[in-house]
Parts: structure tokens; sequence; C-alpha cells
């Protein structure tokens, strides 16, 4: 199964709470065991957080919610780690040999595009210095916004790229947030998601011709929510169908499916029978993610696999399995159903980054 983007090993974390700061990119990045590092979700003018309403909690499906359980939260602007730290010893977990699932109403990062390209300079910098990043692996800067903004992201990306051969960068387009209220997840909207993609078209076209090798051009790639019927997968692999590159060699304009983002509509309730955390919406509602989207994200992976395989516009793509893998079994399960490389992000809140060498290791 050719691959479009190169992860090895392919093992890395998704966009989420913990690779947030440059402390997070950091630390990710120097661990021999992730093939590379995505950056937590920006916007070109940054997301105004509110720590009282963007919120996520780890918990034991099944298990009763004290009223009182510590939720995640960024009190420290500089991303701190110390709620991840403090998590999964929570009272929201009645065993730390249990399977853990995240509930969380959060949106993306206070952090803008242009930050974490510095951010990312920084680091990769320190190379030319021979310190204690020796390897060159790729970052996917995982970016929303308007089309427009899409275009103007892929810009400032592929400009960076152009400007240091030692970047390797990648960006991921998150259509698929479930908790922005008033704004539906443009994953779900076949128009919605042919604007999208004309516009990582165009992006694409415009720099070709620049970059000094085919290769150097930012790969692109979309992170999708996860479906539930047929139809579904249907109209996703229909519009990356259609989605065609005019270059020669290339097939779909897309490189890779981050597959598959949080479960939406999703609710916790404590023992005093309240939501457990707010939201935007102010129904408590978040996205369900972990050991309890695992089975959905394997069907996901699986699905797409199979459908991306049946023609020759699509069958490149690459797809990047995320949702509930915490060990090396669930890392095997979804390479097995089709996963190019595997993804984790709850497991990296309630473990650290020590988790992608356990899940290498097997341990």
């Amino acid at each position: 199964m050719p691959s479009k983007l190169k992860i090895d090993p392919p093992l890395l974390n998704s966009a989420c709470p913990w690779s947030t700061s440059l402390e997070d990119i950091k630390e990710l990045y120097d661990s021999p065991y992730t093939g590379a590092v995505t950056i937590r979700t920006s916007l070109l003018e940054g997301f105004t957080h509110d720590d009282s309403v963007h919120q996520y909690i780890f918990f034991t499906p099944g298990k009763t919610i004290p009223a009182n359980a510590p939720k995640g939260e960024e009190s420290n602007p500089k991303g701190s780690k110390s709620t991840t730290e403090q998590t999964p010893s929570s009272a929201t977990s009645s065993s730390s040999a249990e399977p853990v699932s995240t509930l969380n109403t959060l949106g993306y990062s206070h952090l803008t595009l242009s930050e974490y390209l510095g951010i990312i300079n920084e680091i990769v910098g320190q190379r030319h210095l021979g310190t204690d990043t020796p390897t060159k692996k790729p970052f996917i800067l995982s970016v929303t916004g308007t089309p427009d903004e899409i275009s103007m992201a892929y810009a400032l990306i592929a400009n960076a790229a152009e400007m240091d051969e030692d970047l390797r960068l990648a960006m991921e387009v998150n259509l698929s947030c479930p908790n922005i209220a008033h704004a539906s997840p443009p994953a779900y909207d076949p128009a919605q998601l042919a604007e999208y993609l004309e516009a990582i078209s165009d992006s694409k076209s415009t720099y070709r011709g620049r970059m000094a090798t085919p290769e150097s051009v930012p790969k692109v790639g979309i992170k999708l929510s996860p479906y539930t019927h047929a139809a579904q997968f249907d109209m996703v692999v229909a519009a990356l169908r259609a989605a065609k590159s005019n270059e020669p060699g290339e097939s779909c304009v897309v490189d890779f499916l981050t597959c598959t983002n949080t479960l939406g509509s999703s609710l916790l309730l404590n023992d005093a029978l309240e939501p457990v955390l707010h939201s935007e919406s102010g129904t408590g509602l978040g996205g369900l993610a972990g050991a309890a989207l695992h089975p959905l994200a394997l069907g996901n992976v699986a699905t797409f696999r199979r459908l991306l395989d049946q023609t020759p516009e699509t069958k490149d793509i690459a797809i990047i399995g995320v949702g509930g893998v915490e060990d090396k079994a669930g890392f095997d399960r979804m390479r097995k159903v089709g996963a190019n490389a595997v993804a984790c992000a709850s497991a990296l809140g309630r473990y650290g980054v020590r988790v992608f060498e356990s899940i290498t290791k097997g341990e």
C-alpha cells in the first residue's frame, strides 16, 4: 500500500491538548519512538480559549463520575502539563489498569499558525548546533478556518518549507471538530468538503512550481469526523475522487486522511445527574475519544482503506489511524485494517510521551 506521507516509525501523536506548547512539541520531536509530530489545531489568528467552557476529562465507561472530579483545563496559557499529569490518577478511573476514555469540549489552540512555525524553527534550528535533536522528522501542522484561510495557511507553511530545506512540513486540515457552537463540521457536508478540496488543489498548484522538487511541496491531509453509515463514507470518497490533481503522476490533491476525530454529541453526567463538563453550547455535549471510540475508529479506517483502494484516483492516499490506541495490540489492530501510521491522543494525555516507547516495545 503506497504512501504519499512518510512516517517512520509509523507512530505519532494526533492534534490534541498535549501538543500545544514548545515543551510539548519538542518532547514529542525528541522521542526516538515517534516518526512525526502533529501540532495542535491552530487558526491564523488564534483561538480564544476559556477554561470555564473548554474542558476535558478522563473517565472509565460505565463508572460513576463524582461531582467534584477534576477536569482538565488550560489555566496556564503556555500549555502547562500539570493537568495532564494529574488526570490519570484522578477519581474518574477506578483502576489505572482500566482502559480510559476522554470527553472534551475543547476548541483549538490559542497559539497562531505563525507562532507554531516559529516553534518548529526553534526546534529544528537546534539541529544545526549539534544538540539533542538529531533526527529530521515531519511536522504535521493541523489547521482550520474558512477555505480562504486554509489557502493562506498553506502559503505560510509552503513559504517556511521553501526557506529551510531542513523543514519537513505537512498540513492537516481539521474539518471535524464537533465542539464549535453553531458550526457543523464540514466533513459531514459534501458542498463544504468540495470547497475545501478546491482550496487545497489551488494552493498546491500555486506552490508546486516554486519548490525545489515535487517531494518538497508540503503534503496535505484532511482530518475527518467519525462516520456511522455507508452513505457518509461514499460521500467522502466521491469528493476525493473528484478532487483530481492536474499534475503528472498525481491522483488526488489529498495525500492523507486522519481518521478519526472525536465523536460529537456525547454526554457524561456525574453522580448528581448534572453534565460533567461545560461547553460552548451550554449543554455539556462534547467529543468522545479514547477506548470508547476504538471500535468505531477501527471500522472507519477499515472502510476508508477498502473504498480508497478501489480506484486509482484514491488508492495512494495514506491513512493515519487514530482512536483509542494505547498499547501495541491497539497499534497492531489499526495497522491490520489499513492505517499507514497510527496516532495517539488520549493515551498521550494519560501516560505522557513514554506511551510511544511502550507501544513500540509491547510493554
